[in-house]
């Protein structure tokens, strides 16, 4: 981090302003609307502060000193940020030089490596401000950051943040629970949109009201079954990446990765509960009684598993044991590998040409039998094997010991959707060469079927090689 964030007190600072171009007059707008002190010096700034609406007598500012005139060094004196936003090459290297003598923080406008600080872009939802920077290496992804948010931050949200603040502390009154009165203002911020016609003064007696009637269940904890998808952060569904920042405990396993982890809140206590070699971990029993204690305990508990929470995860002993307890538990899905690695491919899992059916299984299949997956694979048919890759040889010679031709395409993708994807493409016959060969590690999926030709990547001599086996 080159920076270093710090929001300043307004009223406590005088601000200088060098010069009256229309950068100069975008500043002075910025800081009108506080309470800071300005003082604008410049030939023609009377004018350019009148043109611009920003005057005293049009904005209420008392605090404004507009100074016709050229800049000099005595008006440095009892300021203490100071912005150079002027024309005159000769008047700003001498303010800079000045300002800097002094050790006054100086901002040269558009011009961040003569500065000592720069002005984030910026946006306010009442007393919520939010401040974006890049440290001056990417303005255009700043602004289009702040866009982003400002649309999806309704502008109600600043009248509930400033009944919030008002009610604070009767809340706190009438929910003394710290996780009941989090998950209280978690649920307030997460309706801030049905507030969109009131006042401040309404939202606030709604919000005593509710905090007056409040219940989570019996107890304050609760356990949510969360997808953390296949590893790609930015395929987590809003309502996921909501619950990890809410969460008061995060067990996961080792197909979560490390940049799903880094979207936790950051206090949240991180349990690792998966196997690492030499070391079978805690089990599933002790997996449920982990996250059924953590919730019993009144903890706000995520439990984060790769994909889909519903799909190979042993979710539905983790359920039974919650509700056994009369644990309130909820689960949000995520998108699952099969999902994410057909998109990266740009494999379509059914096809009119190729395929109308997808089956999914997981390769860990009990004594290596593989009974019947004859109809599971073959000509208009897909089959995507989850955690495969320790018995590839026994999938491909189970499938083509039950008549699946062994020219059948197939794709082995590792990590899909992370940074670190890899992608091998071959046939049935060829599948355990392909795997040991390239070293594949799971996570890994591997997709069968006529479909695979569809792949992105490739090229025509390997979808010819791949045609003339068919």
């Amino acid at each position: 981090m080159t920076s270093i964030p710090v929001f300043l007190t307004a009223d406590k600072h005088h601000i200088l302003i060098v010069g009256a171009n229309a950068a100069a007059m975008a500043k002075l707008g910025l800081f009108s609307a506080t309470p800071a002190r300005l003082s604008i010096i410049a030939p023609g700034a009377a004018d350019a502060v009148k043109a611009s609406g920003l005057a005293a007598e049009d904005t209420g500012h008392t605090g404004l000193n507009v100074h016709d005139r050229p800049f000099t060094e005595d008006d440095l004196t009892g300021k203490t940020l100071v912005y150079i936003a002027t024309d005159d090459r000769f008047t700003e290297e001498r303010a800079l030089r000045l300002a800097t003598a002094r050790g006054l923080p100086v901002n040269v406008v558009d011009q961040p490596t003569k500065s000592t600080f720069t002005t984030p872009a910026q946006f306010t939802r009442g007393p919520l401000h939010v401040a974006f920077s890049s440290g001056g290496a990417a303005p255009v992804f700043v602004r289009r950051l702040r866009s982003s948010l400002e649309k999806i931050l309704p502008p109600s949200l600043g009248t509930v943040a400033q009944a919030a603040g008002a009610a604070r502390a009767r809340v706190k009154a009438l929910i003394p629970d710290a996780t009941r009165r989090r998950l209280f203002w978690d649920r307030l911020y997460d309706n801030a949109g049905r507030y969109a016609d009131l006042d401040a003064d309404d939202v606030e007696r709604l919000i005593v009201d509710a905090a007056r009637t409040h219940r989570v269940g019996a107890t304050s904890g609760q356990v949510q079954l969360v997808g953390a998808g296949p590893g790609d952060p930015d395929l987590l569904t809003i309502k996921a990446h909501r619950a990890l920042q809410q969460a008061d405990v995060i067990v996961y396993d080792n197909l979560v990765s490390r940049d799903v982890l880094a979207l936790a809140r950051r206090d949240a206590d991180l349990i690792f509960v998966g196997k690492r070699e030499g070391d079978h971990g805690i089990g599933q029993n002790g997996i449920n009684d982990l996250i059924t204690e953590r919730a019993l305990r009144g903890d706000r508990v995520v439990r984060l598993k790769g994909g889909d929470p519903l799909l190979f995860a042993r979710a539905g002993e983790e359920l039974k044991a919650l509700r056994d307890r009369d644990v309130h538990v909820e689960v949000i899905p995520g998108i699952s590998a099969f999902q994410g690695i057909a998109a990266t491919t740009q494999i379509p899992l059914t096809d009119r040409e190729y395929s109308n059916s997808l089956t999914l299984v997981t390769g860990h299949v009990k004594d290596g039998a593989y009974k019947d997956w004859a109809r599971l694979a073959g000509e208009g048919r897909t089959l995507a094997v989850y955690m495969g890759v320790r018995n590839a040889g026994l999938i491909s010679a189970g499938l083509t010991a039950e008549g699946v031709p062994a020219s059948t395409p197939v794709a082995v993708v590792e990590n899909g959707t992370r940074a670190t994807e890899r992608r091998f493409y071959g046939t049935l016959g060829d599948l355990a060469a392909l795997v040991q060969e390239n070293s594949v590690k799971s996570p890994a999926l591997l997709l069968i079927g006529d479909v695979v030709r569809n792949a992105a990547e490739l090229n025509l001599a390997e979808r010819e090689a791949l045609a003339a086996t068919a």
